[in-house]
């Protein structure tokens, strides 16, 4: 009896737990997840009256590796024979194994025997032929007997039905205060239900809830990749997972190419044999050598233009290599150099372990074409972004973003200063439009180092300057600012601050240095910030976006610690001239704007405002209007850590409650929350408190508290503290009262919680992408603060007053 034979005759066993030791040299046969199918209830349910129906003579379940058809199939044969009392066969042949004789013993047997029956034919790696499919339908037809098919390929023969096996549903968003509904998503929860698997004590939280949601939109809803990713994050650490999501690992030398295979190669499936990839043309080996330096998959666009393949080969390479699931298509969006188009490649997750035999020499220097592409389409979207149409720009840049990191990185480490830095700053269109953190990789201050010229020097300073005030640092920027040359007013004209340089560059950065200083010194010294502020207005008066959002900065800083009048003067010609120049995000915010001060003096209907700047935000995503909302509520000008932590926190909690209000489901998940959460301390209970009072306000509410702390200065931010401590978080969790927390900036809580978890200054480093002097500034600003004079008091502080969030 032949292999076949003895698979077919055998019955369903029970379905075999997964291993749960270290993996073996190869892959194990057993699934790495549970035995019960996660999210398949509806595809079971129709599979289950497909078979019933006596016009059919079997279904056939097709789709991507990895993606269930094989358990889909298995369940469904198990409810079957619940159901009718069908005794079960199976066939999964071997590649290159002849099944035809063993379809023909079961078919004749299922014949004789006139019994209920079903036949699990999974085809694997070889799909069946459609030959055999016919002569199975003919078999079938007039018997009690039903079959059940697997392929990779679509379409079925006539006789059977045919059913695409879809991935997993995947989050579109994550919230703190929403925990429980990110852990009903179908691919989270196979995610930890494998995790648990090897790690029983696994449960996801608050610390963890972003990682995990993006690991199953990265694996977009794969199961068998989630399984694989489950199993690198309990075993080998959920930093090796990221650095596998992303095509890297950590530490490895510049010259090891073979370190992800390998990691892949241990951890994955039964299927990542190289012989899908035998066969290959030149160009399809190319372009499989090209994408694997994409993060986050490749525009078709920007794949073509760094692999260097003409357009008159291109379609053909691709679809060959989509055929064999080398790579995969999605509808998610890509950014081009005109905009962006629903069209994505993505390289499995399984398949990354591939090894390209494409000769070395014969590749171009494919990761510095990718840095030079993804600069000039961030380009191209920063040009949609301040000119339009904006939402085209947004959407170019976010569905790149992880390229353009990437770019920047490249740029970085080839030493191509100059273009690291004009990335960098074509970037900052794009973080100002969706209140994303100014997250530089830390090499980028390095590029403003002693050896750098004056300009270059110039630009980091301004660059890492920003970053800083956006995060609550102010007096961080304003050193840096200092040691670049921009001491005093930082806007003394041609050939004054910014390293003596003169001419019209020199303007340009004496203006964006005065008015960075302006931010910083606002809160604390308000007579001095205004008067930078008003002093970058006029000279940078050239029209622009930037200055446009100049006049909203300056008008808000009126608001807060002067005249609400100019404020309100300030705002109308900043809509005014945003209006001109068809500048949706201006003109939004400068509408949100006026609807506070109209709060606040009660001279104008603020809901008129409030409606009109949805109205114009809405078009261009969540992520502007949330980036609008926090360049508001919680703006670096706001007096105190405290008032700026409390209403960020109440800020994202409302915008979470009211998203669904505002906005049909998006068409992709852009964690546009989970993301903004970054901003809050890691663990603050008072944080938390106060997103779970922020969303119990109505979105008008919002803006008329706001507008109430203008009138009541620094004491309402201590009321508003006050509540948010008394509010219980969702689990129940005890609170750290906020005041206390929020004595630290945002940053500096980093530091300091991972200081209590042990971690040296490099590593923190590491941890934070920032360098060791950044680290041991904050330690010394740290312990000013919290009067400690040693790293063992800065953790027992951490410890005592903000003890880590429950793990349930």
């Amino acid at each position: 009896m032949t292999s076949t034979e003895t698979r077919a005759a055998a019955a369903t066993a029970a379905p075999r737990r997964p291993r749960t030791g270290a993996p073996a040299a190869r892959p194990p046969a057993a699934a790495p997840f549970p035995v019960e199918t996660v999210g398949r209830a509806d595809e079971l349910a129709e599979v289950l009256a497909a078979l019933e129906r006596p016009d059919v003579a079997g279904v056939l379940l097709s789709g991507a590796p990895g993606i269930g058809k094989s358990r889909l199939a298995r369940d469904t044969a198990l409810a079957h024979r619940a159901r009718t009392g069908a005794t079960t066969g199976r066939i999964t042949p071997e590649p290159g194994e002849d099944w035809a004789d063993g379809l023909r013993r079961w078919t004749d047997r299922a014949a004789r025997t006139g019994a209920p029956a079903l036949l699990l034919l999974d085809g694997g790696r070889h799909d069946p032929d459609e030959r055999d499919l016919a002569r199975l339908a003919r078999a079938l037809a007039g018997t009690n007997a039903k079959a059940l098919v697997t392929s990779r390929r679509p379409g079925a023969p006539e006789g059977f039905a045919h059913r695409s096996v879809p991935p997993l549903p995947v989050p579109l968003d994550c919230c703190a205060l929403d925990v429980a509904a990110l852990t009903a998503v179908p691919s989270v929860r196979l995610f930890e239900a494998c995790l648990r698997t090897l790690n029983p004590g696994f449960r996801i939280g608050r610390h963890d809830q972003l990682a995990v949601a993006r690991t199953c939109v990265e694996l977009h809803g794969n199961p068998g990749a989630i399984g694989l990713a489950a199993r690198i994050a309990a075993l080998e650490g959920p930093e090796v997972l990221w650095s596998a999501l992303d095509g890297t690992l950590p530490d490895r030398p510049p010259h090891a190419p073979d370190g992800l295979a390998r990691l892949l190669d241990a951890y994955g499936p039964d299927d990542t044999g190289p012989e899908a990839a035998r066969g290959l043309g030149r160009t399809e080996r190319r372009l499989l050598a090209c994408a694997r330096e994409f993060s986050g998959g490749a525009g078709p666009e920007s794949l073509r233009r760094i692999s260097g393949v003409g357009l008159d080969e291109y379609p053909a390479a691709l679809e060959a290599l989509l055929a064999r699931h080398l790579l995969t298509l999605s509808a998610l969006p890509s950014g081009r150099l005109d905009g962006y188009t629903r069209t994505r490649l993505h390289l499995p997750f399984g398949r990354r372990s591939h090894r390209s035999d494409e000769p070395a020499e014969e590749l171009p220097d494919v990761r510095l074409a990718h840095a030079r592409h993804h600069a000039r389409l961030a380009g191209a979207a920063a040009r949609l972004m301040t000119d339009g149409p904006q939402a085209r720009g947004i959407t170019a840049f976010r569905s790149e973003e992880r390229n353009i990191r990437r770019a920047l990185d490249t740029l970085i480490a080839a030493g191509l200063a100059e273009e690291a830095l004009d990335l960098a700053e074509l970037s900052r269109a794009y973080h100002y439009a969706t209140g994303t953190p100014f997250d530089w990789p830390a090499a980028l201050a390095s590029l403003g180092g002693p050896g750098a010229d004056p300009a270059s020097r110039c630009r980091a300073a301004l660059l890492t300057a920003e970053a800083a005030v956006r995060d609550g640092e102010p007096e961080a920027a304003l050193a840096i600012l200092d040691g670049a040359g921009f001491g005093g007013a930082g806007l003394g004209g041609a050939g004054h601050g910014g390293a003596g340089h003169e001419g019209p560059v020199d303007a340009e950065f004496t203006v964006r240095a005065g008015h960075l200083r302006g931010l910083a010194l606002t809160p604390s010294r308000p007579e001095e910030g205004l008067a930078l502020l008003h002093l970058a207005v006029e000279r940078g008066a050239d029209g622009g976006h930037p200055a446009r959002r100049r006049l909203l900065d300056t008008a808000l800083a009126e608001f807060l610690h002067r005249s609400a009048d100019t404020a309100a003067a300030l705002a109308t010609r900043a809509l005014a001239e945003a209006t001109r120049a068809r500048d949706t995000t201006v003109a939004g915010l400068a509408l949100l704007h006026l609807s506070a001060f109209a709060a606040a003096g009660r001279t104008a209907d603020p809901a008129h405002y409030l409606d009109r700047a949805l109205a114009a935000l809405r078009p261009l995503g969540a992520p502007a209007v949330l980036g609008a909302l926090l360049a508001l509520t919680g703006s670096p000008l706001l007096p105190g850590p405290a008032a700026r932590t409390t209403a960020t926190a109440r800020t994202l909690g409302c915008f979470h409650a009211v998203r669904g209000q505002l906005f049909d489901d998006p068409t992709e998940p852009d964690f546009t929350v989970g993301r903004a959460e970054r901003r809050l301390l890691p663990g603050d209970r008072g944080s938390l408190a106060a997103m779970a009072a922020g969303a119990e306000l109505a979105l008008p509410d919002l803006i008329r508290e706001f507008a109430a702390f203008r009138q009541a200065g620094p004491a309402t931010a201590a009321a508003a503290s006050a509540t948010a401590a008394s509010a219980a978080p969702p689990d129940g969790a005890p609170l750290t009262p906020l005041t206390t927390l929020t004595t630290l900036t945002a940053r500096q809580g980093e530091v300091a919680g991972l200081i209590a978890e042990g971690l040296s200054n490099k590593q923190i480093a590491r941890q934070l992408a920032i360098s060791e002097w950044t680290v041991v500034n904050h330690i010394r600003e740290i312990m000013r603060r919290l009067g400690c004079s040693s790293r063992v008091a800065i953790a027992g502080w951490i410890h005592r007053t903000a003890p880590g969030p429950r793990r349930d």
